[in-house]
């Protein structure tokens, strides 16, 4: 019996599942149900190491005493290493900064088992009572089971309707509009310090700079958060939230600044809610972030494509494939690292993760801009968010690259949404703003085994924070930098007064932001 409970707590300890039970449910929130296959993948996973491990533990009992004694230490070495990289996930979970990355993972896993192998070696009367001990300890977590399982089961017979792509509420003519339309393009990962003040020499980005001469830029925003999931429902509610937690049907609670209550995301709340009654139609493409159900309700049309972060995803698990399918990812993937000397593979998987997010998000982005009925238009792009997936000497897609060469996308692909939008009939009566959510997080890429010294020299080893806002009237044809410190959460009193039909020009703007108590003086360009 303490053998298979040793090996149900192997099981436990070995088989990715930590993401889908995680108390706060962020994983599936931007995963998006049903996962039904996937954790069919996980549970069988679980059952066919399960099975292994008691096995294993068995058998060496039958071998001489050194090969046993061997064996078994570096059994309980894997676990040490196990339980210490599970703790460090559950810190990043709860929001605590670290650096665990997966060059480390593999560091500190050798280290151990060469510990645990010269223990067992040379000291085996320290190593057996240590052995003894992990053991006891993984057949006692063997107990876990008793509640993670069920849980599992729970969120694997979840299976609420697909959102990916939704057309949600047929099209009202706007009352208040007047046939304005409003297109904000948000890039993800865009930062104003190498976009406009510190571009790599001989890189060149043509659009943003045109855009940027016949705009309103903003030179000083600070940003509301480090990270996308809460940046921008920030940015819709116009309060800077700290925390956000899902229940397991994917709807949205946050905390505010120095505020201790638990809110509900309440979506009529939003910018898009406020578009609607001031009658405006809405329509949003991104990815990440599940738009298509957090708001749900005030959105005319939506697609969303989320990003593959539950366990083994990356990996090629997928819920369109089956439960046994699934299951046999994790060791196939076990097996490729063993026998492969090469990390590119996975690298470049990775690359063509974001290739399909990215060509996906633009096929819809592309037929929502020539959507004519839709007046207050979001676009949430994947670009010139990490990993690289760009050559910008050739100006072609494919895994590689850096973040520099992800930025040179980023302009090519906002030279052809302006291009689509200027040949649209409602050209003439379009503002367009161009944003992001946070800028380069340099702080935290350079941490990952990609990060070049092309990479290195670009960012000077500092992390700028400052994200970027160009705003283009219609017709406007001069160039004005706000060089004021302000919050980026006054993008959306900015946006609310357009949706109001209060500010149309870059006088309406300037004169806004002198009522709010900031300067508003201008650099011509």
């Amino acid at each position: 019996m303490r053998t298979g409970l040793e090996g149900i707590g192997a099981a436990l300890l070995l088989v990715p599942f930590l993401p889908y039970i995680a108390p706060d449910h962020i994983a599936l929130y931007l995963h998006g149900l049903p996962v039904t296959n996937m954790l069919g993948g996980v549970l069988l996973d679980m059952l066919g190491v399960a099975l292994l491990a008691s096995g294993f533990l068995l058998a060496i009992e039958y071998l001489p005493k050194a090969p046993e004694r061997i064996l078994g230490t570096l059994f309980a070495g894997v676990m040490l290493w196990r339980i210490a990289d599970l703790a460090i996930q559950l810190s990043g979970m709860l929001q605590i900064e670290h650096f665990w990355q997966e060059h480390l993972r593999k560091q500190s896993c050798v280290a151990i088992l060469l510990l645990s192998g010269t223990l067992a070696w040379i000291l085996p009367r320290i190593a057996q009572p240590a052995v003894r001990t992990v053991r006891l300890g993984i057949a006692g977590l063997a107990f876990s089971a008793l509640w993670i399982v069920p849980q599992l089961l729970y969120f694997a017979l979840a299976r609420p309707p697909a959102e990916r792509t939704t057309a949600l509420h047929p099209f009202t003519p706007a009352v208040n509009a007047s046939s304005r339309r409003i297109v904000w393009i948000l890039f993800d990962e865009l930062s104003y310090d190498q976009t406009f003040d510190r571009q790599v020499t001989g890189m060149k980005l043509p659009n943003f700079g045109r855009l940027r001469t016949e705009s309103v830029s903003f030179s000083g925003l600070r940003p509301t958060g480090f990270h996308t999931a809460l940046i921008i429902p920030s940015l819709f509610l116009g309060r800077h939230i700290e925390h956000i937690r899902s229940t397991v049907a994917g709807d949205l609670w946050y905390k505010e600044e120095d505020r201790s209550r638990w809110l509900a995301f309440d979506p009529n709340a939003t910018l898009f809610g406020f578009a609607q009654r001031n009658g405006w139609s809405t329509g949003v493409d991104g990815w990440y972030n599940p738009y298509c159900h957090i708001l749900a309700s005030v959105l005319s049309t939506c697609s969303w494509e989320p990003l593959p972060g539950l366990p083994m995803e990356p990996s090629g698990a997928a819920e369109q494939k089956s439960a046994l399918a699934n299951a046999a990812i994790l060791p196939n993937a076990l097996l490729e690292k063993l026998t492969s000397l090469r990390t590119a593979p996975a690298d470049a998987h990775m690359g063509d993760i974001h290739i399909a997010e990215y060509r996906n998000v633009m096929a819809r982005t592309h037929a929502l801009i020539e959507n004519q009925q839709v007046s207050f238009v979001f676009l949430h792009l994947p670009v010139p968010h990490p990993p690289g997936i760009y050559d910008r000497q050739l100006h072609l897609l494919r895994p590689g690259g850096t973040y520099l060469d992800n930025l040179v996308l980023a302009d090519d692909t906002l030279g052809a949404l302006l291009k689509e939008i200027d040949a649209t009939p409602a050209a003439s009566r379009t503002t367009v703003i161009v944003s992001s959510d946070h800028s380069w997080r340099t702080s935290l890429w350079r941490f990952f085994p990609g990060w070049s010294a092309e990479e290195e020299r670009a960012s000077g080893g500092r992390f700028d924070d400052r994200p970027v806002l160009l705003v283009h009237f219609p017709g406007q044809r001069s160039g004005m930098d706000v060089n004021s410190v302000l919050s980026v959460l006054l993008e959306h009193d900015m946006i609310a007064e357009m949706l109001r039909g209060k500010m149309n020009n870059s006088e309406d703007l300037a004169a806004f932001l002198a009522s709010q108590g900031h300067s508003a003086q201008a650099e011509v360009h």
